[in-house]
């Protein structure tokens, strides 16, 4: 028989469950709004982003018409284009961009091998190669890597612990380098800064090349510095590269070089509620004839 003492402690343990069930309960309710809420603000400020993204490449679009509209014929990495937009105030956050000459860096594509250039370009590619300090073999890896036949490196990829086939194709992004034979992560950061992955057949402009990247022009590295001018290049013409170094008077494959760009790089980074956001379009400036004009040919979130 319970006495009124056991009576009243078995009531106090089952209010003590009681109040921890509904504790419980209104935490995780609590935590589920809480989720919900930070859920619905990231989505609101990612759009929020993205139409931040879409405005700078509007005035990137605009910023590359305008600079070719003063008919230079030429550029420079002091360009109009090349001026960073500075951090900027906008609504919840602040916005900042920079534009980028891919027709500075070396394209991947243009070694294709089904290319009647491309025997021409994987010179080049072996003397950047060189220029880096990396292994010529290289090379030939990557343009086994775009040839669309059978090969001999197909085992290799085959054979790997997680076991994958080669792309047969061009490249779509530097990043897919890392998939090549030969290329860890020490050699794939030491080349992909002087990497772009273009439309087959562009050339590089000597005014925003890199050391490295001049080069290939088959000159020497102090030959590549008075050329780059330490950043500073204003070459109108191929010919006037002759001014710095006499050997270029006659350019093996002088349709691989140019003073002016197609190609550019244009990245906003975005910063909402202290969120960092970043976005980069590819895009292409058409120069002259009917076919004048600007387009996007490519987009991507995150770091370059």
């Amino acid at each position: 028989m319970r006495t009124p003492t056991s009576q009243r402690g078995v009531a106090l343990i089952v209010a003590l469950l009681v109040v921890a069930l509904a504790t419980v309960l209104i935490a995780g309710l609590l935590d589920r709004g809480e989720l919900a809420q930070a859920r619905t603000r990231n989505q609101l400020r990612e759009s929020q982003a993205q139409s931040y993204a879409l405005g700078l490449e509007v005035y990137a679009a605009h910023v590359l018409m305008e600079d070719q509209a003063k008919g230079n014929g030429f550029d420079t990495a002091d360009s109009p284009w090349a001026v960073p937009l500075p951090p900027t105030p906008v609504p919840g956050g602040m916005i900042a961009a920079v534009m980028n000459d891919l027709n500075g860096r070396f394209n991947l594509n243009n070694l294709d091998p089904d290319s009647e250039v491309g025997k021409i370009w994987f010179g080049k590619f072996e003397r950047l190669l060189d220029a880096l300090k990396l292994d010529r073999k290289l090379a030939g890896d990557v343009v086994a890597w775009m040839k669309s036949a059978p090969g001999a490196d197909d085992g290799f990829y085959l054979a790997q612990p997680v076991p994958y086939r080669a792309a047969k194709r061009g490249f779509n992004h530097v990043s897919e380098l890392r998939l090549v034979r030969g290329f860890d992560g020490e050699t794939f950061s030491k080349l992909a800064p002087y990497l772009s992955t273009l439309p087959r057949g562009t050339s590089i402009n000597v005014n925003t090349a890199s050391v490295p990247v001049l080069m290939t022009l088959g000159i020497s590295e102090e030959k590549a510095k008075a050329v780059a001018q330490q950043g500073h290049a204003h070459y109108k013409l191929l010919s006037d590269l002759a001014s710095v170094a006499p050997e270029l008077r006659v350019i093996a494959c002088a349709a691989c070089y140019a003073t002016q760009s197609s190609y550019f790089l244009a990245r906003g980074e975005i910063t909402l509620d202290g969120l960092p956001m970043a976005f980069g379009s590819i895009i292409e400036r058409r120069i002259g004839g009917a076919d004048g004009g600007v387009r996007v040919i490519q987009r991507s979130r995150g770091s370059d």
